[in-house]
């Protein structure tokens, strides 16, 4: 839990990398699974985040990192 909490910000730098990354590719290939691959991707990467996709605190009205 330290090595996280110590590493926060490359994990989460790490994780950026990964989603443009995947984008790029799908971006380039003419098959839909992996467009809907990273749709769930994407999905699950909202659900775990703290802000809801109009910038505001999960549950709250707050504008979150604004």
């Amino acid at each position: 839990m330290e090595w996280i909490h110590a590493n926060g910000k490359d994990i989460l730098a790490l994780i950026g990398a990964v989603v443009s990354v995947a984008s790029l590719v799908v971006k380039l290939t003419p098959t839909p699974k992996d467009d809907r691959f990273l749709a769930k991707l994407i999905q699950v990467l909202s659900a775990l985040s703290l802000c809801n996709a109009d910038g505001s605190f999960i549950g709250k009205d707050d504008a979150c990192g604004k």
